[in-house]
């Protein structure tokens, strides 16, 4: 497993001040991803930051049987429930492995807006829902009226990246291998492959870096930070990965 399985997604975020801590790559304390900062969150009882969903006893086990990190919070309840990301255009469809597997299914644990975002030690949590699942809202692929978890409106995940790279008849997809990220502020190295689950499987951690470590300064509105690895000035993160010199579209 990739040695960046723990940067677990996460996904759009509403603006917040440029201040230690909420910077990127200035860390996980103080950052968005510290549940003792978030508004209407009960404070962990001794302060610490890493045990909402990290533990080093007592570890929960993943539902689906996965090996995961020292775990500390409740899962999602989406097991094998769930609605994927369809388009004509996108050439992963045969591969489709689980949308939640590996960190994706840690960062739905807060994001499903079911789950108390801090919740953890065996405490009930007190705030669920982070806004829901719209612009501005952060909570991701809320229930249909089935039941299932609606990914269908979001970046897919839990696919073979290097498949569908292969399959794309029109080579909008640059390697993997080698392609680092464009204009990573915090981790010039970074590559595609780095990120993805086994070097193979796109998920949540493949552009978000949920520790707030290696994650690109937002240059063209520092203010706000997306846990992503490269900035939003000139769609550098989607061009990181979509070669749009030459192909078709791949939304």
């Amino acid at each position: 497993m990739k040695r960046l399985l723990l940067s677990a997604l996460l996904l759009t975020l509403t603006a917040a001040p440029s201040l230690a801590g909420t910077a990127p790559g200035t860390g996980v304390v103080g950052s968005l991803h510290d549940m003792n900062t978030i508004s209407g969150a009960t404070d962990d009882p001794q302060a610490r930051v890493c045990a909402f969903c990290h533990t080093p006893h007592h570890a929960m086990a993943d539902p689906t049987g996965e090996q995961q990190p020292l775990w500390s919070h409740q899962y999602t309840s989406y097991i094998s429930n769930w609605t994927p990301y369809a388009s004509p255009t996108f050439q992963g469809g045969d591969n489709w492995i689980d949308p939640l597997m590996g960190p994706s299914r840690l960062c739905m644990s807060c994001h499903d807006g079911l789950v108390a975002v801090d919740q953890h030690y065996g405490m009930a949590g007190t705030k669920t829902g982070l806004g829901g699942d719209g612009w501005g809202g952060r909570d991701i692929g809320l229930a249909d009226a089935g039941g299932n978890a609606d990914f269908s409106n979001d970046h897919p995940i839990g696919f073979s990246y290097n498949d569908a790279q292969t399959n794309d008849i029109g080579q909008g997809l640059f390697a993997a291998s080698g392609r680092q990220f464009l204009s990573n502020t915090n981790n010039a190295a970074l590559t595609v492959e780095d990120v993805l689950l086994y070097g193979d499987i796109m998920t949540c951690a493949t552009c978000h870096d949920v520790h707030n470590k290696d994650n690109a300064n937002n240059t063209a509105a520092p203010g706000r930070n997306y846990f992503v690895y490269a900035p939003q000035d000139n769609s550098a993160l989607c061009l990181t990965c979509h070669n749009k010199g030459n192909g078709v579209d791949e939304f």
